[in-house]
């Protein structure tokens, strides 16, 4: 929400708010793009465990229905066979993978033919390693988890430090924040084995959900009317646009009240989920928290909008007016 005519938004009488706002924003965008990889994986992850685990073989199965054996002999050899020409299939398909990687990053005669065969050896090598370790009795799924939660993130900080790009200092405190609240998860919450990570993976898709909205008022990607806006003088449509955002604000207001009435009835009930021992309301609140950090950021579009600023604007409108404040500057110069 940064003054009219002034560029970085975190100057000026309002850019200790702008500023909070976009380091909130960081921790958001760092929950949504976690809880997103976590729930995908973790789904992921309860599929093959359960494949890994089975004693047939849906390869086999497939292959005596295609070509109508029934003897339970050759039924046996296909079970014995079936997991071998999986892993081989998976295999071509990682070294394609690579393979076309590697034909597109480089040029036609730098390109290797050694690095994708090191490269699929190494994945598989890792896969393989994982699978064991999954597999195995005395490691709990808290402990398998976590191991992939430090890899990613170990690999995604290097990256972070290493290039030091414009907001790395919020984006590592939201990696902080997130990294807490996933180690207060994993220690208290995950029960051993594999099968609850569905029930899990629906709490953090409907955080993604409602956060979602949030993060979409920050960035003024909602769908906006302005049909309004155009049959109004342009002096007024400042004005008409805080109005709009006023209406949404209180509508937020009206869905955040709400949802606090069904958390707080959650909490008094003490409910919990069946597998993971989560407590209801650890759901519910994501109504009210998101409902609530949309209406303040629409207060907030609302007042850049009379102030002449663009927070909360569309990014079409937003480079209409960045566009129309360089056009004024130069006309003042000239």
């Amino acid at each position: 929400m940064a003054e009219p005519g002034t560029e970085d938004p975190h100057k000026g009488r309002f850019g200790i708010i702008r500023r909070i706002d976009d380091w909130i924003f960081n921790i958001e965008m760092g929950i949504l793009w976690t809880f997103l990889g976590v729930s995908a994986v973790m789904v992921f992850l309860d599929v093959v465990y359960r494949r890994l685990a089975a004693p047939d073989s849906k390869v086999a199965e497939l292959a005596a229905r295609i070509f109508g054996v029934e003897s339970p002999e050759a039924m046996q050899t296909l079970t014995s066979v079936g997991p071998i020409v999986t892993g081989v299939i998976g295999v071509g398909l990682v070294y394609f993978a690579f393979w076309t990687a590697e034909n597109h990053a480089s040029e036609p005669g730098e390109r290797s033919r050694i690095k994708p065969v090191i490269e699929t050896v190494v994945a598989c090598v890792g896969f393989g390693l994982l699978g064991w370790i999954m597999l195995r009795p005395d490691v709990e799924s808290r402990w398998f988890y976590l191991l992939l939660y430090s890899l990613c993130g170990a690999v995604w900080l290097v990256q972070l430090l290493r290039e030091r790009a414009s907001g790395w200092i919020g984006q590592l405190v939201a990696f902080l924040v997130v990294t807490a609240i996933y180690l207060y998860i994993t220690f208290n919450y995950f029960p051993d084995g594999y099968s609850w990570s569905k029930e899990l993976s629906l709490i953090m898709l409907l955080w993604v959900g409602f956060l979602g909205a949030s993060v979409c008022a920050h960035e003024g990607k909602h769908i906006q009317v302005g049909a309004l806006k155009k049959v109004v003088p342009p002096s007024m449509a400042p004005w008409m646009d805080a109005l709009g955002y006023l209406f949404t604000a209180a509508f937020c207001l009206f869905m955040t009240m709400l949802g606090y009435e069904y958390a707080k009835e959650a909490l008094m009930l003490e409910g919990r989920f069946e597998q993971t021992n989560i407590p209801d309301w650890v759901a519910t609140i994501a109504v009210p928290a998101a409902f609530a950090m949309t209406m303040l950021r629409y207060i907030g579009a609302a007042f850049s909008s009379i102030l002449g600023g663009s927070y909360g604007a569309t990014p079409e409108d937003e480079a209409i007016a960045a566009a129309a404040a360089v056009a004024s500057e130069k006309g003042a110069e000239g």
